[in-house]
């Protein structure tokens, strides 16, 4: 599964970070996870940063081909065919979308242990993404043909958060 990935000096070392909380999150223990909570939500914040401009990168590599032309349009007296309810992606690969209603992601105001299933959902949600990251870049770039203008933020990870991490993991999203 994981053994020819596309660009592989940036795959590893994200997957080098995600496997790193992985563990952390793993070997918590839940009803104390409140001791080490800012850590893993700082290393979270920045794996799933790098792993959104990975997918970006990859996009960008990727060639679509052209939208088709003069496709018949629909009469109005069609019927309508059973409606697809819409699903919500697993990970969202853009950032600068309005901001959502809600918090959705832990950010320490729930108990030790809610916090710790929340990240270690979230980061089995990146190990997905990056097992198959072709097929995020094809939807990435499928939503950019369709929307134009900026997706990412110019900072993706504050730096409150980048001082806890390793000095590589900047240098990272810097490249990226």
């Amino acid at each position: 599964m994981f053994d020819h990935m596309p660009r592989p000096e940036l795959w590893t070392r994200i997957f080098a970070l995600l496997g790193a909380l992985r563990t952390l999150l793993r070997e918590a223990v839940p009803e104390l996870f409140g001791n080490i909570a800012g850590d893993a939500r700082a290393q979270l914040v920045a794996v799933t940063s790098l792993v959104r401009r990975y997918i970006h990168v990859l996009a960008a590599d990727l060639a679509l081909p052209p939208l088709p032309v003069g496709a018949p349009a629909k009469t109005s007296n069609e019927t309508p065919t059973k409606l697809q309810s819409r699903r919500e992606a697993p990970f969202r690969l853009t950032e600068l979308i309005s901001p959502s209603k809600g918090a959705s992601a832990s950010d320490g105001s729930d108990t030790p242990f809610i916090q710790w299933a929340m990240m270690l959902e979230a980061a089995r949600r990146l190990n997905a993404v990056l097992a198959d990251p072709n097929k995020h870049a094809l939807r990435l770039a499928r939503l950019l043909r369709k929307r134009k203008g900026e997706t990412l933020k110019e900072a993706p990870v504050p730096g409150h958060i980048l001082r806890r991490l390793p000095p590589w993991t900047d240098a990272l999203l810097c490249r990226l």
